[in-house]
């Protein structure tokens, strides 16, 4: 027997294809902005751009290719728009399939002295791509937070699962809203029930939990009932945790598995790793020298003691660092922490305290806006830690870890991470582990890029620091 609810909603719901078409049109302006752009910089230039032929083909290659690219990478697929950071790491995959695409294209087509103007409207193209998809993700966002979801979603699972996966579907601020669900009490619902009871609650997804001792066969039907409707099927999965690239589907005798590939904590992309934190911790301490400067004469005028907080922290396989701060706190501070855990909000190893008496007037803007973690540049330099990676804790704190949580220390810590990005500070100590676990173990260079790029969001905004 099986039992069905109807919890439909009024609400108009944000039409999936509009949306995608709207992501489309803004990526094909982003792409012709930075063409026309690097064109009237004269990047690449071999003489005025009418007789310039090299400049002129690359350009046509970049604006036919790109847009190529981001459609072979699935990069506008509803179910990725919007939420998380698969979309974003899409758009960076498919923007180095079209400098591998366009760049062999020069080569045989001997334009190779225009590759400045490949390098350059690359760079830029895919600065304005991630920034034009981050603004219709805050304006889809502003569309959802007003209620109107993005997919109506038919729940069919087990009893004792439907809570869980209400859980995450409240999770996704509205991308997907539960409008009526049918659980199985013995026997599984016949297809056709499921499909009639999605479409009487005017869904536009089955969300399908697998049955436990369920017919293998369930799902191929309900596809079968599904094929002259417009519903969507989304069937849910027991591995957690583990990010799309490292999943892959196999058949066995026509049955369908998962094959989930191993975390590398080595090989060609971690060498590019080392060399993109010594070029940018190198270029960041270049740059930033007159700004650290500043600081320290301020810290300096702010509060008597040194500029610099030293500490020591916990690195790459438990070996032992001193990590670079600017200071924050009055001198003697250390002194008081145990004093003051007991007023901290830290529930796991970690201890922090949202308003710390012992943070400077100085030190409160820098922590807010995250500037006092610029010398860890110099750590990065010393290959002690990353740019991007699980943060480095204090001995005291990283001898309190339990279970899987020294898994983070496969990997060298980072100046920033998933959990500073997801909150900061206000992240419970269990999501910062299941944040950095995750990172550990599905690190890529596009998931470096894409937490570069919401660190710099999470700074301006200042959310979660404290």
């Amino acid at each position: 027997m099986s039992t069905w609810g109807d919890s439909r909603s009024t609400d108009e719901r944000t039409e999936p294809a509009d949306f995608v078409g709207a992501v489309l049109r803004t990526d094909l302006v982003m792409v012709g902005t930075a063409v026309a752009i690097a064109l009237a910089a004269g990047w690449g230039k071999g003489g005025p751009l009418w007789i310039d032929t090299s400049r002129q083909a690359l350009a046509v290659a970049v604006l036919i290719v790109w847009p190529a690219m981001l459609w072979q990478r699935q990069s506008r697929i509803s179910n990725i728009l919007g939420g998380g950071d698969e979309e974003y790491r899409r758009v960076i995959v498919a923007s180095g399939w079209m400098v591998l695409v366009v760049a062999t294209f020069a080569y045989f087509s001997d334009t190779t002295r225009a590759r400045s103007f490949l390098a350059g409207v690359a760079i830029l193209g895919t600065a304005l791509l991630l920034g034009g998809r981050w603004v219709m993700r805050t304006l889809l966002q502003r569309r959802l937070d007003a209620g109107h979801p993005l997919h109506r979603v038919f729940l069919v699972a087990p009893t004792g699962q439907l809570e869980s996966v209400r859980s995450d579907l409240r999770k996704s601020r509205n991308r997907y809203v539960e409008v009526g669900f049918i659980t199985d009490d013995g026997d599984q619902p016949a297809p056709e029930d499921v499909v009639s009871c999605a479409q009487f609650a005017s869904a536009d997804t089955i969300l399908y939990v697998p049955f436990p001792n369920g017919n293998p066969h369930w799902t191929r039907r309900l596809g079968w009932a599904l094929e002259d409707t417009d519903l969507a099927l989304m069937v849910s999965h027991t591995v957690v945790e583990v990010a799309g690239p490292r999943l892959a589907v196999s058949q066995i005798e026509g049955t369908s598995f998962l094959s989930v590939g191993k975390p590398r904590f080595n090989g060609p992309a971690r060498v590019v790793k080392r060399a993109v934190d010594l070029i940018g911790s190198l270029a960041g301490l270049l740059v930033l020298a007159v700004p650290m400067g500043v600081i320290a004469l301020l810290i300096r005028l702010d509060s008597p003691g040194p500029i610099l907080f030293r500490q020591e922290r916990m690195g790459q396989g438990g070996s032992t660092f001193t990590c670079l701060k600017f200071r924050t706190m009055r001198t003697g501070a250390e002194e008081e922490l145990e004093t003051l855990r007991n007023r901290g909000s830290g529930d796991g190893a970690t201890f922090k305290l949202e308003r710390d008496p012992r943070v400077t007037r100085v030190g409160a803007v820098l922590r807010r806006s995250s500037l006092d973690e610029l010398p860890q540049l110099w750590n990065v330099l010393r290959n002690e830690m990353s740019l991007v990676g699980p943060r480095p804790h204090q001995l005291s704190d990283a001898m309190r870890y339990e279970g899987d949580d020294r898994r983070r220390l496969l990997t060298k810590p980072g100046i920033t991470g998933l959990w500073q990005v997801s909150g900061r500070s206000d992240t419970s100590w269990d999501e910062n582990v299941m944040m950095d676990l995750y990172y550990v173990e599905n690190w890529s260079l596009s998931l470096d890029a894409v937490i570069m790029l919401r660190t710099v969001s999470a700074v301006i905004t200042g959310s979660g620091a404290y």
